[in-house]
């Protein structure tokens, strides 16, 4: 016969079973409410500090008429808003990467080396190109090696972007900082602001969780999607406006963020005419007043702020709908039209942008004749 456990052991056991259960229960509650919780930045960033703008990347133009970059993934140190030291990734500098400017017709040629100490890659998101070029994750550029495609542009002007393709690591080489811009321009297209930072201004907008000085890449509990800072950097700026000089301004708003999902628009709810993405032109422009952007998903390229008016603009915002389906509020960019006095300056007149587009007709791209399409060699 079994002998049973006294009254007092079986209360214990039961409690203890309960407090074990209601503890687990607060912790995932906590987690889950830590998860969800609400970022709201609007109203409480000053923004201070003007805007960088990448440089143009340098090329040289070879005997054969091919326009040659050189390219070199680094790490590095930079100031993102938590001091000087924080470490990162870039492409000839420390943090992203200059902009890349070629014309359709031209043959480029990409001198990309490799200077993280790990292996990487660097692909044309959204270029036209044979699969040999394009940098996925089947064509790693080890540590100390040069890898140098060569292709021909052929498609309509658009604005891509480039960055690693690494098998399952293109988020954290990404998040660690390289990443830039690729313009296509055509000289059969329509006339449109192309002075790089003054009315046509790329703008990368990226956002960043900090651990101290160090970058935190971790993801929170319950959320596999990927990283979702609480801090906004544009073009590695954190707290950046854009000193505004003419009455319209073209931007080519790129989403570089991990995981967080906007819905760009202006603080004020002003109309702006979107006329491209990374696939080309629009036919016809579009007037709205808010657009949505995934991470990577190709920049919303071509982005014109209508008209300017000669008075600071509001924080150009967005809000941001995490997969948790919290709605996050961040400001972004303050574009300024002060001056050193604080007087308000006449912006430069400039022409109506033209309401149609036409749309330029599209061919495959080969590779050159006699023309290596991979090359890899030792630095």
């Amino acid at each position: 016969m079994t002998k049973r456990r006294p009254t007092w052991i079986r209360v214990l056991v039961a409690a203890i079973v309960l407090g074990m259960t209601l503890s687990t229960a607060a912790v995932a509650v906590t987690a889950y409410s830590w998860t969800i919780a609400r970022v709201d930045t609007v109203g409480r960033v000053d923004f201070e500090k003007p805007m960088q703008i990448p440089p143009l990347a340098a090329s040289t133009v070879g005997p054969d008429g091919v326009r040659s970059f050189d390219l070199d993934m680094q790490s590095g140190t930079s100031d993102l808003g938590h001091g000087p030291d924080t470490e990162t990734w870039g492409v000839n500098g420390s943090y992203l990467g200059p902009t890349i400017r070629a014309k359709r017709g031209e043959t480029v040629r990409m001198n990309v080396s490799n200077r993280l100490g790990v292996s990487s890659t660097l692909h044309w998101h959204g270029m036209h190109l044979p699969a040999a070029m394009d940098g996925g994750p089947h064509q790693l550029v080890e540590p100390g090696t040069t890898w140098s495609p060569q292709w021909t542009v052929d498609q309509p002007a658009a604005t891509l972007w480039y960055h690693p393709h690494m098998h399952g690591e293109t988020a954290d080489h990404v998040y660690r900082g390289i990443a830039g811009m690729f313009l296509i321009d055509d000289p059969a297209g329509a006339a449109l602001p192309d002075r790089d930072g003054v009315d046509d201004v790329p703008v990368i907008v990226q956002d960043k969780k900090f651990n101290g000085e160090r970058l935190d890449a971790s993801s929170a509990i319950f959320n596999d999607t990927g990283v979702l800072g609480d801090e906004i950097l544009v073009n590695g700026t954190p707290g950046p406006y854009l000193d505004v000089t003419t009455e319209r301004v073209r931007l080519r708003l790129l989403n570089a963020s991990n995981a967080r999902v906007y819905n760009f628009g202006f603080s004020d709810d002003r109309d702006f005419q979107l006329i491209g993405t990374d696939g080309g032109y629009l036919r016809n422009r579009l007037r709205c007043k808010a657009f949505g952007s995934r991470p990577a998903s190709g920049p919303r390229s071509l982005l014109h702020c209508h008209r300017v008016r000669r008075r600071s603009c509001a924080a150009h915002h967005p809000t941001s709908v995490p997969a948790s389906g919290t709605i996050d509020s961040v400001a972004v960019l303050i574009p300024s039209t002060s001056c050193n006095c604080g007087q308000h300056r006449r912006l430069r007149p400039m022409p109506l942008f033209p309401k149609h587009f036409q749309p330029c007709p599209t061919s495959v791209t080969r590779p050159s004749p006699g023309v290596s399409t991979s090359r890899v060699r030792r630095r």
